[in-house]
């Protein structure tokens, strides 16, 4: 039976299809087809998805955050999940409050936790009732992503949940011969991520790590270890880079929608970062400024190792002789040290005497992470 579609709503064609055929219409049957002129030509705003976390990613997108090993993307995105929860703005994002499940398979759930309520206390909020917390770590067998999907679904479709966050990517896809490399099984994971946003008509968000080597000649789109489905498929790309500064990052973002959007330098101040105002987003961190870096940290080291009254300029340049270090690099060095803050500098007005300065950040606690 040939049926005429093409004016009509979605809900009317599956209608019209499942009589003709006599079965459920499910998959490309059940889409909507229609014609260019139902457009309007002044399109109203308000039919735009909902904003999820600000104008970066709406109900129904994908995002995938990309940064190297050990780069603190799960902190990054436990922080975006607390904010958005809490209403609060992500590093100047502002998000309404919405309700959030964050699928962990990577931590066990006592250091999720402890993670979770050290950074709900530097942000001086309560521990969110819109967070959902759901840790998989410990589940044995682990989950295919197919279940996962479908019990995700069944269980969170009635929840009003805004945004999903799911992650590491690697927990779901190494079981492939290939794992991340492999473009199959890249496009069959991120394509679940869809089958969640869509029923659930929320925003989703994983994690994937960058190759490792130099990262400063490469683009944005270009910051996803493996096959490049990691940059393609996703509605909104964020990165995280090393910044010529220790424990900075260049914070950027590709979105398939939209303006371009200025990337920010973040600092890391236990338990989460915090836009670093003023420095500037293109010094990322090349091989030669990592081996600088290097070479202050080591300066810093031997400081370590000075009395608590701290050592004077010259008791500090023979202790980095002795290490390896001239008497010109520690100089500059030394100044870098000063600069950054990350020494104490006393002076009896003739001498001055070096420390190590106590590094404090908001929201300590004595949590271990």
């Amino acid at each position: 039976m040939k049926t005429e579609t093409t004016t009509l709503s979605t809900a009317v064609q599956t209608q019209t299809l499942e009589a003709a055929l006599g079965t459920p219409v499910t998959g490309i049957r059940a889409t909507r087809t229609y014609k260019a002129s139902e457009v309007p030509v002044d399109l109203d705003p308000t039919t735009l998805p909902k904003e999820v976390v600000g104008e970066l990613l709406r109900a129904g997108e994908r995002a995938v955050l990309g940064s190297t090993s050990k780069s603190r993307k799960s902190w990054a995105l436990l922080h975006l999940a607390i904010c958005k929860a809490s209403g609060l703005p992500w590093f100047g994002w502002k998000m309404k409050p919405g309700r959030v499940l964050y699928i962990d398979l990577e931590l066990i759930s006592v250091f999720f936790d402890r993670r979770m309520a050290a950074i709900s206390k530097a942000l001086n909020v309560p521990h969110p009732e819109n967070l959902i917390l759901w840790s998989l770590r410990d589940c044995h067998p682990k989950p295919k992503i197919g279940d996962l999907v479908a019990d995700t679904i069944k269980r969170f479709k009635d929840e009003g949940v805004e945004l999903v966050i799911l992650e590491p990517s690697y927990k779901m896809v190494e079981a492939s011969v290939q794992g991340t490399n492999s473009e199959m099984m890249v496009a069959q994971y991120l394509e679940a991520l869809n089958e969640i946003a869509a029923p659930l008509q929320c925003g989703i968000i994983t994690s994937h790590h960058s190759p490792k080597g130099d990262l400063s000649t490469r683009n944005s789109i270009d910051l996803f270890s493996g096959t490049g489905v990691w940059a393609r498929d996703p509605d909104l790309l964020i990165t995280m880079r090393p910044h010529e500064k220790d424990d900075h990052v260049i914070f950027d973002m590709t979105r398939r929608h939209g303006a371009p959007v200025e990337p920010l330098v973040l600092c890391w101040e236990t338990p989460f970062h915090r836009v670093a105002h003023g420095e500037d987003p293109t010094k990322i961190r090349t091989k030669q400024s990592s081996q600088k870096a290097e070479t202050t940290n080591k300066v810093l080291d031997v400081l370590a190792d000075a009395p608590d009254s701290g050592w004077r300029n010259r008791d500090w340049k023979d202790a980095c002789s002795r290490v390896g270090i001239s008497e010109p690099t520690f100089n500059r060095h030394r100044k870098t040290l000063v600069e950054q803050d990350k020494v104490d500098v006393l002076s009896d007005g003739k001498i001055n005497t070096y420390r190590v300065k106590v590094q404090t950040a908001p929201g300590n606690g004595n949590i271990p992470f």
